[in-house]
Order: C-alpha cells, then sequence, then structure tokens
C-alpha cells in the first residue's frame, strides 16, 4: 500500500514522495531500486513522464520516502496516476510493477498552484489533504490538542511525554521518560521490566538491599538471605555448605555436610535428615560447635560388680534394670540383677550353681529369661525362676520381646526355639546349625539369629559370626565376625554392608539402640567401641580398658551401656553413661552427628565458632 505525495510548496517542479512498501506480507526493511512514471489513466498506455529511478533506497518498518522531479508541463489540471516498479537493491533484473497505479491527489499540483507562497491568512483544514512529512514539524514547539479518542499513532518515538492522551497508542518506548505508572492499565511483560523489579513468570536475582514494609506481604517458595534460609533437597553424601543455606538430605548413605569455611556473626546453615542413615556436620580447620549434647568422649567406665566368668548381661529399655549371668568358674555363678543402673546388685540366691550363658529382659526388666548351655532354659517375672524347657542343650543365646511373652533360644547345633507365651512351651523355628546368637524385635514378630561358618544373606558370607542385634522395628540388624569386621543391615537382613569404619578385631558381642542407630560392640582382649550413625563411623571408649570382654547391652536410646568381662581376676561389670558435651573437639577431627528424622539450624557467633539455635531429636558430638 502506498500513501499520496507531499508537495515541496512551490519550491520548482520537485516534490517529495513518501509511501509504504511491504514485502512478503510484512512491513519491508533495507534498501529498494525503485522506478517512477506518470500515466493519464489508471491502467493501459498514456505515459506522461518518466520512468525515474531511485536506486538504493532506504526502507525502514515499511516506510520510505522520495523526491521526484518530473520537470515542468507534467502537473497541468488533468488527473495524473503514479506507476511504481521495485527491485532488490543491487539486482539488475527488471523492475516488479506494483498494482494498481496509484492516483496522485491533488497536493503535487501545488506545483503549478505558484501563487501560494503568497498565502496570508489561516488556510480551513478541510483545503488539506494528504500526508505531512516529519520535516514539516521540525522545531514546532507550539501545543497540539488531540481530543479524538480514536486518533491512531504507530511508529517509533523518543522524548519526553506528558499531558494526558486519547487513543490509541502502539510505541516503541526505548526513549521515553518521565512516564507515569499510573497512567498505565493491563499487564506488562516481565521483559518489559527492568533489572531488580519483582517478575510474575520468571526468576531473578535482586542485587540491592530489598525491604518489604507491608506485613501482608505474601512469599512462595525458597528464600535465602541473612536469617532467611531457604531448603535444597539433596540426594549427595559429600556437601560443602553455603551460608543461609538448608540441606534436606534424603540419601540412605551418611551424609557430610561440612560448614562453610568462612563465615559471619549471624550466618545460618540448617541440615534435616530424612535419609537412612542420618547425617554427619564436619569441620574445617579451627573451627568448633558449642551447645549441650551427648556424648560417650568424657563419661567413665565403672565397674559395679567384681570378677567373675561374665557370660552374657541385659538390660531394660530405659537402662535403669540389668541382669548378668556368670558360668562356673573360681567365682561363685548364677544370675545377679540390678535396679540402679548397675550401682547395686542382687544374686539370685535360689539358683543352682551352673554354666550360664545367655540371659534377655523384657522393656521394663519385669520380666527375664536365661539359658544354661549344657541344661535348660529359665524364665522369672517376679522373685522366682522357672525352668521352662528342661533337659540337657547347648543353650547359647536368648532373645525377648519388649513385654517378655515372645522368647527366642538358640541351641548350638541345634535349632533355634520360639515361645509364644512366656517360655510355658517351645517348638522350633529354623534348623540344626552352629547357632551362636540370636534376636528380635520388640513385638517378637521378626528375628534374627547368626551361626558361625553360615552366611546370614547377601553381603554376609560364611564367617566366625559372634553375635547379631536388632532394632525395635526388626528392620536394622548389625553383626559382629570374631577376628573380622561388622556388618548392618536396614532391610531385616535381606542385603548387608561391611562397615569399613569398624576395624577388624577379635569382636565377641553387639548391642543396639531401639532405633538401630547407635551401637556398641566389644573386643575380646581389647576395647569398646561405639557408634552413632548406624555403624558408619565407630570411636573407641577412650576411658574403658582393655579386658576380656565378653557381652554388652544398651538402653533403648543408646545413652547408658553395661559391659562384662568373662575373667575371675580381671573380669567385672562396667557401666557407662553418656554425658553432656559443650562442644565438639576444634578443627577437622570434630564433628555432629543427627540420625534420620533429626534436624539443627547452626547459626555462626564469631570466632570459628557454631551454636545450635533450634534442633531435633539427639545430637551427638565428638
Amino acid at each position: 500500500m502506498f500513501l499520496p505525495a507531499n508537495p515541496l510548496l512551490a519550491q520548482g517542479t520537485a516534490f517529495i514522495y513518501q509511501g509504504q512498501l511491504n514485502d512478503g506480507g510484512a512491513p519491508a526493511n533495507g534498501r529498494y531500486d525503485l522506478q517512477f512514471t506518470i500515466y493519464n489513466s489508471s491502467s493501459g498506455p498514456g505515459t506522461i513522464a518518466g520512468p525515474l529511478t531511485n536506486s538504493a533506497t532506504a526502507v525502514s518498518n515499511g516506510l520510505f520516502a522520495v523526491t521526484l522531479d518530473f520537470g515542468p508541463g507534467v502537473f497541468t489540471g488533468p488527473s495524473r496516476w503514479l506507476d511504481i516498479g521495485v527491485r532488490t537493491n543491487g539486482s539488475i533484473g527488471a523492475f516488479t510493477i506494483l498494482s494498481s497505479r496509484q492516483p496522485l491527489t491533488p497536493t503535487p499540483y501545488a506545483i503549478f498552484a505558484n501563487s501560494s507562497s503568497n498565502l496570508s491568512g489561516s488556510l480551513p483544514a478541510s483545503q488539506l489533504a494528504g500526508t505531512l512529512p516529519g520535516s514539516a514539524f521540525v522545531g514546532y514547539t507550539n501545543t497540539v490538542a488531540l481530543t479524538n479518542g480514536a486518533n491512531l499513532f504507530a511508529g517509533t518515538f523518543s522524548g519526553i511525554f506528558s499531558g494526558i492522551f486519547n487513543g490509541s497508542f502502539f510505541v516503541n518506548g526505548g526513549g521515553m521518560t518521565n512516564v507515569n505508572v499510573a497512567n498505565l492499565t493491563g499487564v506488562l511483560a516481565d521483559n518489559q521490566l527492568p533489572a531488580n523489579t519483582a517478575f510474575v513468570n520468571s526468576n531473578q536475582t535482586f542485587s540491592g538491599a530489598n525491604i518489604f514494609t507491608n506485613f501482608n506481604n505474601s512469599f512462595h517458595g525458597s528464600f535465602f538471605g541473612n536469617g532467611l534460609v531457604g531448603w535444597i533437597p539433596t540426594n549427595g553424601t559429600a556437601i560443602q555448605a553455603v551460608i543461609d543455606t538448608g540441606y534436606l538430605v534424603t540419601n540412605s548413605q551418611l551424609v557430610t555436610v561440612t560448614l562453610p569455611p568462612s563465615a559471619n556473626p549471624g550466618d545460618i546453615v540448617r541440615i534435616s535428615g530424612g535419609g537412612a542413615s542420618g547425617w554427619r556436620v564436619a569441620q574445617n580447620a579451627g573451627q568448633s560447635i558449642i551447645g549441650n549434647f551427648s556424648s560417650f568422649a568424657n563419661s567413665p567406665w565403672t565397674m559395679t560388680l567384681s570378677a567373675n566368668n561374665w557370660n552374657c548381661i541385659a538390660s531394660s529399655a530405659d537402662g535403669t534394670r540389668l541382669a548378668a549371668v556368670a558360668g562356673l568358674g573360681a567365682s561363685s555363678s548364677g544370675i545377679y540383677t540390678s535396679i540402679n543402673s548397675g550401682i547395686t546388685w542382687t544374686p539370685a540366691s535360689s539358683l543352682l550353681a551352673a554354666q550360664w550363658r545367655a540371659i534377655a529382659s523384657s522393656a521394663d526388666g519385669s520380666k527375664l529369661v536365661a539359658a544354661i548351655n549344657g541344661g535348660g532354659v529359665y524364665t522369672n517375672s517376679g522373685a522366682s525362676w522357672t525352668v521352662t524347657a528342661s533337659g540337657s542343650a547347648s543353650w547359647v543365646s536368648v532373645a525377648s520381646s519388649a513385654d517378655g511373652t515372645k522368647l527366642f533360644a538358640a541351641i548350638s547345633g541345634g535349632a533355634v526355639e520360639f515361645s509364644g507365651n512366656s517360655g510355658v512351651t517351645w517348638s522350633a523355628v529354623t534348623g540344626s546349625a552352629s547357632w551362636v546368637s540370636v534376636a528380635c524385635s520388640a513385638d517378637g514378630s521378626k528375628f534374627a539369629a547368626a551361626a558361625s561358618g553360615v552366611s546370614l544373606g547377601s553381603g554376609a558370607p560364611a564367617a566366625n559370626w559372634v553375635s547379631i542385634t536388632s532394632s525395635a522395628d526388626g528392620n536394622k540388624l548389625a553383626a559382629a565376625v570374631g577376628g573380622g569386621g561388622i556388618y548392618t543391615s536396614s532391610n531385616g537382613g535381606a542385603n548387608w554392608t561391611l562397615q569399613s569404619g569398624a576395624p577388624s578385631a577379635n569382636w565377641s558381642s553387639i548391642a543396639s539402640s531401639s532405633d538401630g542407630s547407635k551401637l556398641v560392640a566389644v573386643v575380646n582382649g581389647g576395647g569398646i567401641y561405639t557408634s552413632s550413625n548406624y555403624g558408619i563411623t565407630w570411636v573407641q571408649q577412650t576411658n574403658a580398658p582393655a579386658r576380656s570382654w565378653n557381652s554388652v547391652a544398651s538402653s533403648a536410646d543408646g545413652t547408658k551401656l553395661a559391659a562384662a568381662v568373662n575373667n575371675t581376676s580381671t573380669g567385672g561389670i562396667f557401666v557407662a553413661q553418656a554425658s553432656p558435651l559443650t562442644t565438639t573437639t576444634v578443627g577437622t577431627g570434630g564433628y555432629l552427628i543427627g540420625n534420620q528424622g533429626s534436624a539443627v539450624e547452626l547459626q555462626c557467633i564469631g570466632n570459628n565458632l557454631f551454636m545450635p539455635v533450634s534442633f531435633a531429636g539427639n545430637l551427638w558430638a565428638y
């Protein structure tokens, strides 16, 4: 489509023609060769003047303007039509003639109206036709009042716009200033807004300090900043923490989160453990964490019962009631009980002297079951003991449900026997093997047994198994190899993992907290080792002497431990209780442990010190 021409108002025979060119259905851009011819009719022959060729004409957004001079004698009064041809600049081909010829309005006849230069007074708007070129407005400073709401403006505008606008505006506002946002309506796209603006549909980073003072502000998503900590779910096992960030650990393995190497007072790091093996907070050089934690680091191991051939020890869930059995030897054999966490002991005087080998307790400590290697199985739910499995058998291990009604007893070279009525009747639940240890869940619905030279399952080879322990739900198991390592299972024994954090030693017994997270194991002729993260890392108890440790027991929460030594001269019953620890070891050797379901929010308080301002679960420090 072409627009009518504009005159040069009695400036010779030349005039300016301004038009609009579409190329391929869209406004053209670039340079084109244009050819112009004047005809005396809208079609057919009748050339009056031309053709004139304007090469390399600039076209921008479809608009162009050219100066045409067909000389005198062309616009003499009759109607005239302009024929236009176009071709791409630089092309040597023929011009494409645009259809149809454009009628020339009377504007070019200003050339003929030479006397118009003498016009004085006002020219009625009804006498004007065509389009004024941009040069007609250069330097125009008077006020223009546009009162028609149907006004339509298209093109590129720059400068300062102010006042009241009526009508429709299609403006490239790249050069606009002083636009009052109160006059804007509709929704601006994100790419039309400047940086540091709250975008609706895209992410952004605010580089400045943003203060939100309206308490009705609503925020959704994760937010990071001083005191404002967002959560990042992570499935990794080694994480370098950054300040003001929370980590939701989901990996089933132990996840180590290392504190930021450089932090300022007020900086926050959060950790929440959903993974099955929990998490560990590692420190950098010079760093430490202060607070009120649980630990055996400073806890003494105190001997509360004299030397004897102690073969086994058991604990109630709260660790206050203990029971131990001793076999025949230089000291008196029998069963001993304590109701004050091992401070004082009472022997069961009514029992015969025998090779007492194993003992187990109900959760409240009121029901006990004990076995004689080469004798029978006895139960006690009060002051008296009753033999429930008579005859002679090589009983080596017993286990009890939390309520004491479901019992298991293992025979070396025989079967594992089960009683569902507190030992009144028994029946075999396994075949014969060299059974050495048995454990069960709190409800007695699941049991696990270890036999010397027999594989426990996938990942647990045939070995010299000596002891096995179970969590309350029966899913988390741990087993020790005499002269080998420690293996754990998190799926009820279907799969086993050798824990490289435990040394290879002459292990003799292992015990577990009710959730399976805290383990304790003893070495015959060595020391006592504890783990607070499902057996992944182990710490030797430096306050426990090297002895012929034969058995160990734990309270349900893992904070109270008891161990027995089978030696009539250097033996005895030893107890220890976790004590508060106010700081981790300074530097890379110190760390904090949290189990599955635990969480902590650590805040830097300066001088390389962190402290928990909130936490869930029981935190262990080293």
